[in-house]
């Protein structure tokens, strides 16, 4: 499928992800700037940046996660990749993208806060205390986001959000285990932040801190990852009644990954599906941008067949591979039904597209389906 029929493309993707390391890099620098002026003293100044970034941090996951997957830092992307999830061909783009909105914010907080826009010319002074440093709050944090969404998937914003905001205390890390930042704090004119000269050693010791914590947590799964589609799969939603169907494929092709599998709608005779959702569906589907999936084309083969049993009004399917989703009845003709419907389509999306290896890019997953997790955060 191209990537130019799903709503969330890869240019969009690629922009979601530099517009978030933007925004961390101004909360970081942002915070730094007002200790400074505030006259905050070296703790008061690390308990100044924890917040704000924890807090950023976790609002950012929270809104971008759904649209590109928010990994927000090159080591992240790297380590999804070693874990089967991200194809590689994807890699590079995700880390300039990242690498480039990082150095955006750090421009923009240094004219929020009036500093001069140059380089450091601070000389080197990463030894092996930092790199271990780096080495080990990476690695510590992959192992909280691969059991996180492992095990507790609707935590998962918190939980990064929490580890980071703590390593500013119990690490001397200057860059939140996030590439990224090293390179955007790297171009700094503070005299304590980091040397250009330190990137490439600090860029090493989170990437091999990452690759250690896949390595290891797959182990400790005893999994092994599942292999990525090589094919596009088509995935048909059909239901009775007009709208369940719509809505569930326009959902499925904004969470699913674009080059593994999409879905379509198969309007059954006589359903009045070919007429479109209901104005409600449609106007919500319009307001969280959507798009509506196309109709089925018999000629090409369904992978998968999903049947919306409304209440009980299930029509018959000849489709090879079937999957039944009950659904209690619901009045499609004003906003707060339509939520519910939204609402009730979600998690079941969100299972198929686990079990089935479609995700799009998530945080970083283990090697099988992640189990049932609390939904208090969805």
């Amino acid at each position: 499928m191209p990537s130019s029929a799903n709503p969330m493309d890869l240019r969009r993707r690629l922009v979601t992800e530099a517009l978030g390391c933007g925004l961390l890099v101004v909360a970081l620098e942002g915070s730094h700037h007002v200790a400074e002026h505030l006259g905050a003293s070296a703790t008061e100044g690390r308990l100044f940046m924890s917040l704000s970034c924890g807090a950023v941090l976790a609002c950012l996951l929270w809104v971008l996660r759904p649209l590109s997957g928010a990994h927000l830092n090159p080591a992240l992307t790297f380590a999804d990749a070693l874990g089967d999830r991200t194809p590689w061909r994807e890699v590079p783009l995700y880390a300039l993208a990242q690498l480039s909105g990082s150095l955006v914010g750090r421009l923009v907080a240094h004219r929020m806060c009036n500093e001069p826009l140059l380089l450091t010319s601070k000389l080197p002074a990463a030894d092996g205390a930092r790199f271990l440093t780096e080495m080990v709050a990476t690695f510590g944090l992959l192992v909280v986001v691969r059991g996180c969404v492992r095990t507790r998937p609707s935590a998962t914003p918190l939980a990064i959000a929490g580890y980071v905001a703590a390593t500013v205390w119990f690490t001397d890390s200057r860059s939140l285990a996030n590439p990224a930042l090293v390179l955007a704090r790297a171009a700094s004119a503070h005299m304590g932040v980091m040397s250009p000269w330190e990137v490439e050693s600090f860029i090493a010791a989170q990437l091999l801190g990452a690759a250690l914590a896949v390595f290891l947590f797959r182990w400790l799964l005893g999994g092994t990852p599942r292999p990525v589609a090589t094919a596009v799969e088509t995935v048909v939603f059909e239901c009775a009644e007009a709208g369940p169907a719509h809505l569930a494929a326009a959902l499925f092709n904004t969470l699913a990954h674009p080059d593994r599998a999409r879905a379509v709608v198969s309007p059954p005779p006589g359903s009045g599906l070919d007429d479109g959702p209901p104005l409600a569906v449609a106007t919500l589907m319009r307001e969280a941008n959507l798009r509506a999936a196309p109709a089925r084309d018999r000629n090409v083969p369904a992978s998968h067949n999903v049947l919306i049993d409304v209440a009980g009004q299930a029509p018959g399917m000849d489709a090879r591979v079937r999957e039944r989703w009950s659904l209690p009845a619901l009045s499609l003709k004003d906003e707060a039904g339509a939520k519910a419907l939204q609402a009730a389509l979600r998690p079941k999306l969100q299972q198929l597209l686990a079990r089935r290896g479609w995700e799009r890019l998530h945080v970083v997953s283990g090697g099988g389906p992640a189990p049932e997790g609390p939904r208090a955060l969805t």
